[in-house]
């Protein structure tokens, strides 16, 4: 073989390396976001099969603040944290409140949205007990032989819990609302989602909203990764600053809200201010 084949054939090499290389390159520089897409309008799948929602437009948002391309990795909530510890995604932005027991699997931003604590109850149940807005919260959860149902790995499992009820834990929330609606099971605590969820079955449930508890949501990072922490709580700030995404949000998601609540009077600011 000629040296000059040889050195055409080495270039060649050389060339499908540096291609390769650039690549894998590429990929790395995404930024793979967690998010559940079973909440809208927070996060879903629109008609075109692309993500969407509030959750999404903010991840995207992130990416953009931080100089990178966004890939959004569609996961079941009881799989994120799972996916951030073992590196199938980077970060969270998924309505995910910081726990004790999560804070030992990743670190917390500061909030960036809340959430109230309600609950969805077969109205059957909620007539024969009485329940309504002017039950205490010591009631409501002292109620005999009520039967809680949540989605694992959420606060519709965890608060009652910290109440001393027990819950049956589902996967999906679609199984958990089939059964409260049929009577099958009479309680299920989750949170703003609880409006959207009642006014899907107005016949068969109602909305108690007596519990006085408020989360806020947090981004979540690899434990130790206070890098990116640092970017995400930097962000958040942005966020809320005058003329911040908030601001920007706002006309679109304004009426969202408060269509997903059943509530004209509120708006963007009711899931993203705290209550003072």
């Amino acid at each position: 073989m000629s040296k000059k084949i040889i050195r055409l054939l080495l270039s060649a090499s050389i060339m499908m390396i540096g291609l390769t290389g650039c690549g894998g390159t590429e990929e790395e520089d995404k930024l793979r976001v967690g998010v559940d897409l079973k909440f809208p309008p927070f996060s879903y799948v629109d008609e075109e099969g692309e993500p969407a929602g509030f959750e999404v437009e903010i991840a995207e948002a992130f990416g953009e603040f931080i100089g990178q391309e966004v890939e959004i990795v569609n996961t079941d909530f009881s799989l994120l944290l799972p996916a951030l510890e073992t590196g199938d995604v980077d970060i969270l932005i998924a309505d995910m409140a910081r726990t004790d027991e999560r804070a030992k699997k990743a670190d917390f931003s500061i909030p960036y949205r809340y959430t109230y604590t309600l609950a969805l109850v077969n109205k059957e149940f909620a007539e024969a007990n009485g329940v309504d807005e002017k039950m205490t919260e010591e009631e409501f959860f002292a109620l005999p032989d009520a039967q809680f149902i949540g989605l694992a790995g959420t606060k519709g499992v965890y608060y009652p819990q910290s109440k001393g009820v027990e819950v049956t834990e589902v996967t999906e929330i679609g199984t958990g609302l089939i059964e409260i609606s049929k009577g099958q099971s009479d309680v299920l605590i989750a949170s703003n989602e609880v409006f959207s969820f009642q006014a899907a079955d107005p016949e068969n449930t109602i909305v108690y909203a007596g519990i006085k508890n408020q989360d806020g949501s947090n981004f979540a990072v690899r434990l130790g990764d206070t890098e990116m922490l640092a970017k995400a709580n930097e962000f958040i700030e942005s966020m809320y600053a005058e003329g911040g995404l908030y601001e920007q949000m706002a006309e679109k998601y304004d009426p969202i809200i408060a269509e997903f609540l059943q509530n004209d009077e509120v708006g963007l600011d009711f899931i993203t201010e705290p209550v003072k």
